[in-house]
């Protein structure tokens, strides 16, 4: 069933007001700290922004591998006290959050430092916009500018190189009882200040590299080919992609590569900074759904999905694709765009190969797509600016791609 006459209009006005925002809006921009050592400048940092006694945001696992201790080294030697919350689940969730709120108010805490990576960057806006706006739960804050009174000042030092969390207006989260993702986004959750630290970095798992660097290129490929696209938003989503395309591989083959670190680093951050302005697409709403449903990981599943949305949308941004593939010097300027814009998406392909990324997602079940559907078209419409609209009958279609091939041979068994 296709989308309304007056219900496509509805969207399309919503994604040009947007637009309009993107290019008038103040958006603050975090001061970097960035290099080799830049996490033990922080408590000087915020020490010298009258940051008396911070919450320091983090998980389980980042502390038994000690990666928060030079942060924590540095704040003793400033003397600045500072109270520990390690309970970031790998989907924040609603109930994360508050946990972590309580914390902050029994400790008699005024600011939040986010070490981690989207999880942990996203749970520590949540707890500080919930610190800010005590009356109002999550829940009411969904959607665009719904955070009423400024959130308690946060600083981040990411651990990942993916999410963009840390240049970002947004920040997601899981509610459990509904078994669905929520997203506020206001301009109030940009991070004051911003460590990216490479040395936090070395030695991720090679599927972590991959997945990270994959969720920040989807950041940038939805925001550039989104109705939504300013020339800033633009100009850092192709700068992102130019980074992930020579650093990806690198980083992937070679977990202690500095230089590669901190590259993939700057490419997520730049990608954060274009989808703050513009929103994300298809993919990632598609991702949220498979991960709700299955606890896929969030850039395995934008990068599972990425290649078959592209394929969708294309007739609708021929244009947009062939120029990423210029960007990336994947064909001459006599090529026609077409041409261009498949190369682009088969580049896409060919570095999922390389990752290890799986082309299908083996969890999927035939039978959960029209709910999966549902919930990607709740999401995406009508604030993701994408150049093609999805139906229902599409989007189930669409996911069938994913699906596996022992799923296809039992959904076909089945209807037998």
């Amino acid at each position: 069933m296709s989308i309304p006459r007056l219900q496509h209009l509805w969207i399309q006005a919503h994604q040009r007001l947007l637009q309009g925002l993107a290019l008038v809006l103040p958006f603050p921009r975090s001061k970097l700290l960035v290099g080799a050592g830049s996490s033990r400048q922080m408590a000087n940092e915020l020490r010298s922004r009258g940051w008396r006694h911070p919450l320091l945001v983090t998980d389980r696992t980042l502390m038994q591998l000690e990666l928060p201790r030079p942060l924590q080294d540095a704040l003793d030697a400033a003397g600045m006290s500072y109270a520990l919350y390690d309970r970031v689940p790998e989907n924040p969730s609603l109930t994360s959050v508050e946990a972590g709120l309580q914390h902050f108010r029994s400790q008699g805490c005024d600011s939040l430092i986010a070490v981690g990576g989207g999880s942990v960057i996203d749970c520590a806006k949540g707890i500080a916009a919930r610190a800010g706006n005590p009356w109002l739960p999550l829940s009411r804050m969904e959607g665009l500018f719904r955070v009423l009174l400024p959130p308690r000042p946060l600083a981040c030092i990411p651990t990942t190189a993916g999410s963009g969390s840390e240049a970002s207006i947004a920040a997601v989260f899981t509610d459990p009882h509904a078994n669905r993702k929520l997203a506020i986004a206001d301009l109030k959750l940009i991070p004051r200040v911003v460590a990216i630290d490479p040395l936090l970095m070395l030695g991720l798992p090679p599927a972590v590299t991959a997945a990270g660097g994959m969720d920040a290129l989807t950041h940038a490929v939805e925001s550039y080919i989104g109705r939504g696209g300013t020339p800033f938003s633009r100009r850092k989503a192709i700068a992102a992609l130019r980074r992930i395309a020579v650093w990806l591989p690198h980083a992937y083959r070679r977990g202690d590569d500095q230089a590669a670190r901190l590259q993939m680093a700057l490419a997520a951050n730049d990608a954060g900074q274009a989808f703050s302005r513009t929103n994300v697409g298809y993919a990632h709403a598609i991702a949220h759904g498979l991960g709700c449903h299955y606890g896929i990981p969030h850039g395995l599943a934008n990068a599972m999905a990425l290649p078959f949305v592209l394929r969708w949308s294309k007739p609708a941004c021929i244009e947009q694709l062939a120029s990423l593939a210029r960007a990336l010097e994947l064909g001459g300027t006599d090529e026609t765009a077409p041409l261009l814009a498949e190369r682009f998406i088969a580049w896409i392909e060919a570095l999922n190969r390389q990752l290890g990324i799986p082309a299908t997602a083996a969890s999927l079940r035939s039978g959960d797509i029209p709910a999966i559907s549902r919930s990607v078209l709740q999401e995406a419409h009508p604030g993701y600016p994408v150049p093609r609209l999805l139906d229902q009958a599409s989007c189930e279609a669409l996911l069938r791609r994913l699906l596996p091939a022992a799923a296809i041979i039992e959904a076909a068994t089945d209807q037998h």
